[in-house]
């Protein structure tokens, strides 16, 4: 039975990935005839339409915490697996911030390319000044960014530093920070964390043979840049997510 499941399951997974290039190459680049506008609007429908049947597909139920505040456009969140993405894009518009990976791995890194998705090639300062730019020129325009600040993923049980220079686009902008805390549950909080040398493909095909999988996505309280230096923005961030997913052991590392 759990072989069938997987079957089934990447035969619709492969169907929505076909959909979604089709979607990017053949529909995305008429929409610009309407307007940046109208355009951008539609392009955020697609992808959470996209998003949510991705979750279906794996079986995945998230459960909600807690609103966002919608005047807080750069959102937080710790990071566990590459499935994080899509169970938080799925609430809202988002634009992602993603290491410069993704751009390479089959069929997602290139759907990633073509919704809007920001590259950080890592250890690259050049770079990193590159991207502050955009995000804070975006933020500035009210596009709402996911941002990972832990800078890798982890196994879920604690939250990694958060690193204060990501958080300057923030400051710049003069926004307010919204964090997000993200933890699986049951069977899929072993098999869920995407670390070390996993690769996608195969890690994929893990998460189709599980039968259903829950997320529990926690919204905090945001937090104003006016009076705080990126350093202790990023040290409050972090707090606010580890008092999200209560977790006393990672509480008491030093951000």
């Amino acid at each position: 039975m759990p072989h069938f499941r997987q079957a089934y399951r990447a035969l619709l997974v492969a169907a929505v990935c076909v959909a979604g290039m089709a979607a990017v190459v053949l529909l995305f680049p008429p929409l610009r005839i309407l307007g940046e506008s109208r355009a951008q609007c539609l392009r955020d429908k697609v992808q959470m339409a996209w998003f949510r049947g991705f979750l279906l597909i794996l079986g995945v139920q998230v459960e909600r915490r807690g609103r966002w505040n919608p005047n807080a456009p750069l959102w937080v969140a710790n990071h566990i697996s590459w499935l994080d993405v899509v169970v938080i894009g799925a609430q809202a518009p988002l634009t992602f911030i993603s290491k410069q990976d993704v751009a390479g791995w089959p069929v997602f890194g290139f759907l990633a390319s073509r919704t809007g998705t920001l590259f950080l090639r890592r250890g690259d300062r050049e770079d990193t000044q590159r991207l502050g730019e955009r995000m804070t020129w975006l933020l500035r325009q009210k596009r709402t960014l996911l941002l990972f600040p832990e800078g890798t993923s982890s196994s879920g049980e604690t939250v990694l530093r958060f690193h204060p220079r990501l958080f300057q686009p923030a400051k710049r902008a003069g926004v307010a920070v919204q964090p997000v805390a993200l933890a699986y549950r049951g069977e899929a909080a072993k098999i869920a964390p995407f670390v070390g040398d996993a690769s996608f493909l195969p890690h994929l095909l893990q998460m189709l043979r599980v039968p259903r999988t829950v997320a529990e996505l926690s919204f905090g309280a945001a937090i104003e840049s006016d009076h705080l230096n990126r350093d202790e923005l990023a040290h409050a961030a972090r707090q606010t997510v580890v008092g999200c997913l209560g977790k006393g052991e990672a509480r008491r590392q030093v951000a």
